[in-house]
C-alpha cells in the first residue's frame, strides 16, 4: 500500500525522523539530510564519476562534498562551545536556593541535561577527528581527486550496493579484467551502486541532536524548578514570577520555532543556476506570496 511512488512506512518513518528532529530542524536539513541526498542523488545518476573524463559528474560531486565538510566542521565546533557552556550554565544552576524545594522532575532532566551535554563534546571531537583522518578535498579542484579519493569520502555519507549480473560479465571478459587492472581498480566502482546509508546519517547528525535535547532537557527542568510554587503554595511573589516566565517562555520559544519552521526562504546547497531540488519554502515565504502576486497581476492583464 503506497500513495504515490511512497510506501506507508516512508510516510511514517519520514514522519518520525520530522518529529525526532523538531528541535534542531535546520540544522539536520542544511547540515546533513539534504546534503546526503544530494551527494546519493550525484553519486547515482552522474554516471561514471569515479572516471576523470566524467568532467560534470565530478564537478558537481566535488562542490557539495566540500560545502558539506565546511558545514558539518563548523557545527562540530558550534556543538563543541555550546555544549561546554550549557555545561557550566546547568551545573551553576544546581546552587539555586529554590532547587531543593521543587518537583525531583525538574533536578532530574537537569542532570540528564548534564549527561547528554558531555556526550555531546565527546562525539563532537570524535566527528572532527574523523574528518581529518578522512582528509581534505585537493584544493586544486576536481580534476586532482582520484576515484579513491572519491570514493573514501563517499563511503562516509553513502552505502554501496552490488548492480546485479555485472560482475559475471566482468569475468566472462579478459579485455574487461585487462582493463580495470589498467585504470587503477576504478573499473570496480562501476559495479558499485552508491545508496544512502541512514545509519551514517544518524551517526552525523547526533552531536547537534545531543546538544538540542540536552537544552530542551535544561528547559524542561527549568520551567518545573520555576514554575513548582504554583502547585505546592499559595499565590504569591514566586507564583508571580512563574506566570512572568511563562509568559516570556512561551512568546520567545513561539518566535523560535516560527524562524526555524517557516521564517526563512529556499536555499540551495549549490550556487546560483543549479537545476538541483532545493527545500520547499514556508507557508509565509516571501517567494509564495511574490508567486500569488505574479499570477493575479497576469490574471487582471
Amino acid at each position: 500500500m503506497g500513495i504515490g511512488r511512497f510506501t506507508v512506512s516512508d510516510i511514517l518513518f519520514g514522519g518520525l525522523v520530522q518529529l525526532v528532529t523538531l528541535p534542531y530542524h535546520r540544522f539536520f536539513t542544511y547540515n546533513t539530510l539534504r546534503p546526503a541526498q544530494e551527494i546519493e542523488r550525484l553519486a547515482r545518476t552522474g554516471g561514471s564519476i569515479t572516471q576523470r573524463d566524467d568532467t560534470p559528474g565530478r564537478e558537481a560531486l566535488y562542490t557539495v562534498l566540500v560545502g558539506w565538510r565546511a558545514r558539518k566542521k563548523d557545527e562540530l565546533s558550534f556543538v563543541a562551545l555550546a555544549a561546554t557552556v550549557l555545561t557550566a550554565i546547568v551545573t551553576a544552576s544546581f546552587s539555586w536556593p529554590n532547587v531543593g524545594g521543587s518537583y525531583w522532575v525538574g533536578p532530574a532532566f537537569w542532570y540528564a541535561s548534564l549527561s547528554t551535554s558531555i556526550c555531546g563534546i565527546f562525539l563532537s571531537a570524535q566527528q572532527l577527528s574523523m574528518l581529518s583522518l578522512i582528509g581534505e578535498l585537493p584544493a586544486g579542484g576536481y580534476e586532482m581527486m582520484s576515484a579513491r579519493m572519491l570514493e573514501r569520502h563517499l563511503n562516509q555519507m553513502l552505502a554501496h550496493r552490488k548492480k546485479q549480473g555485472l560482475r559475471r560479465l566482468v569475468r566472462e571478459t579478459a579485455a574487461a579484467e585487462e582493463e580495470e587492472e589498467g585504470r587503477g581498480g576504478e573499473a570496480q566502482n562501476e559495479g558499485k551502486e552508491w545508496t544512502l546509508c541512514w545509519r551514517l546519517v544518524f551517526t552525523w547528525q547526533c552531536p547537534m541532536m545531543f546538544i538540542a535535547y540536552a537544552t530542551l532537557f535544561y528547559i524542561i527542568g527549568l520551567t518545573v524548578v520555576v514554575c513548582t510554587p504554583l502547585i505546592w503554595e499559595d499565590f504569591g511573589p514566586n507564583s508571580y514570577i512563574a506566570v512572568a516566565y511563562i509568559a516570556t517562555m512561551g512568546l520567545t520559544w513561539g518566535l523560535f520555532a516560527f524562524c526555524s519552521l517557516g521564517g526563512y526562504n529556499a536555499i540551495s546547497l549549490r550556487e546560483e543556476g543549479d537545476e538541483s531540488p532545493s527545500e520547499e519554502s514556508g507557508p509565509g515565504s516571501c517567494n509564495d506570496r511574490g508567486a500569488e502576486r505574479g499570477q493575479r497581476d497576469g490574471k487582471t492583464q
